[in-house]
């Protein structure tokens, strides 16, 4: 009988335990504040905090906010700050940041490695950034996370602070931040344990085991499953939160390669389910690369308050308009959201752009800061560096590494200029679109093609007026 007590005792401490470990999050009070910022130029930009008026649902194709205000969402990724990219950091791994990781890892340790990588990423991203996304006139921010920011292996041991809850402080504090100047934030797990992609920035290249019939995989599902419930756990109930993107660019969605659609489906409806469980409430959107039609309609499984998600990288005009269409056409009833684009070859921002805005659809530039040569002049960043310097995993001392990571990062460090493309995209972020760049590629949805025709003809009639305005007043003088 004593013994059976104890035993009691003691899963009743465990289950204490567990449920102090994922405390939810708590930010700011309801009442709404206001404030100024200086961004990286100088420049003072106003703010308001968010209330829990600010929280989204989705309602037929539209976003509005629990007091009844239509929002479309228009801003950029964090690129690199949860999961770095060769190309676009200081990482000198081409086939990905577990890599290098894993080098470090067997040099210092898991825990002076986490503390490097916090580094980086409480350097990558400051608080001057979200003044500068503020003053681009964006309201949304859509930030690409890494299990193993949270978790130092693939079983899914979490990192915990000094008190044995589970270190959330980098991620909270970025919703925080968003909290404070009321842009929302789409948390978008970048990379799974096992890799859902082929590509490095899932964690690591030509790895993606994610999906086959073995226990391995399956074992990392289930991690997975656990990450998203702890995570919508802790932030149910946050209005800075717009969504959650539950897994970047899956392979499971392209015919091509894969040809997984019904487990794919499948594996997305249990993670939904999974979110629901523990927070009914936040938006979830359904990752489909990379057009609706390689991921099922709402109707299947009985989604609601679900928002759809394709990235465009298309190397012409008619492409993207080709691709919208077919995602228009899917009638899923649902807000769309492009998470990631970028106009190659013939293909413009301008028409791209316009496009976006036309359609009401929401939108994130991929990416928010990039190093290399010629970033500081690229459109594929809105701030760029050419003077950072990559790590060397192999040789550079713990001291030398913590350098590398530190305040030359920083935006506002006098290494990053603002790009021409920062300028471009300014004009955009309020919902305009240039008629003569969509009249210039045929075809589109019906409602969008009496849309565009309609601001043609008040475009020409204003044209007229003002001719006609300006010849006889000079008639008359």
């Amino acid at each position: 009988m004593a013994e059976k007590k104890t035993i009691k005792v003691i899963s009743v401490f465990l289950a204490v335990v567990m449920c102090l470990s994922v405390l939810p999050f708590s930010s700011f009070a309801d009442e709404s504040e206001t404030g100024t910022a200086l961004t990286s130029e100088g420049v003072e930009v106003s703010y308001k905090s968010f209330t829990d008026d600010d929280f989204l649902h989705t309602e037929g194709m539209s976003l509005y906010t629990k007091d009844g205000r239509k929002v479309t969402l228009r801003g950029t990724n964090f690129g690199g700050w949860g999961l770095m990219e060769s190309w676009m950091t200081p990482l000198n791994e081409s086939e990905g940041e577990d890599v290098m990781l894993d080098k470090l890892v067997s040099r210092f340790g898991v825990e002076k490695t986490h503390e490097l990588m916090k580094t980086y990423r409480s350097n990558w991203i400051t608080e001057v950034d979200f003044a500068n996304v503020k003053a681009l006139g964006m309201n949304v921010i859509r930030l690409p996370i890494w299990y193993r920011n949270f978790q130092s292996d693939e079983n899914g041991t979490w990192f915990r602070d000094e008190n044995g809850n589970i270190d959330f402080s980098q991620l909270d504090w970025v919703v925080n931040m968003c909290h404070k100047y009321g842009i929302y934030l789409i948390i978008d797990l970048h990379g799974a344990p096992g890799y859902q992609n082929e590509y490095d920035h899932s964690g690591r290249k030509h790895s993606c085991t994610f999906w086959d019939d073995t226990d391995e995989a399956k074992k990392n599902q289930k991690v997975v499953e656990e990450f998203w419930k702890v995570l919508a756990a802790h932030y149910k109930g946050e209005p800075a939160v717009a969504m959650y993107d539950l897994l970047n660019e899956s392979l499971g969605t392209d015919k091509g390669v894969l040809n997984k659609h019904d487990e794919f489906n499948a594996y997305m409806n249990t993670l939904y389910q999974d979110v629901r469980t523990v927070d009914p409430d936040h938006i979830i959107t359904m990752e489909a690369v990379w057009t609706t039609r390689h991921v099922c309609g709402p109707d299947k499984y009985g989604w609601t308050n679900v928002v759809y998600q394709p990235h465009f990288y298309d190397k012409t005009n008619f492409a993207f308009r080709n691709n919208m269409n077919i995602c228009l056409n899917s009638n899923y009833n649902c807000p769309l959201y492009i998470g990631e684009f970028f106009p190659f070859n013939n293909a413009t921002f301008d028409y791209v752009l316009s496009l976006y805005n036309l359609e009401d659809a929401s939108w994130t530039t991929w990416s928010y800061k990039g190093t290399g040569g010629g970033a500081k002049t690229s459109d594929w960043w809105i701030y760029g560096s050419d003077e950072i310097k990559n790590v060397d995993p192999d040789n550079d001392s713990y001291e030398k590494l913590m350098e590398k990571f530190g305040s030359c990062l920083r935006t506002d460090s006098g290494k990053w200029a603002k790009t021409p493309f920062a300028d471009h995209v300014v004009k955009y972020t309020d919902g305009y679109y240039s008629v003569s760049e969509l009249a210039a590629v045929p075809g589109g949805t019906s409602q969008a093609t009496l849309k565009m025709f309609r601001a043609l003809f008040i475009d020409l009639f204003n044209r007229i007026r003002n001719f006609l305005k300006n010849f006889f007043t000079f008639k008359k003088s």
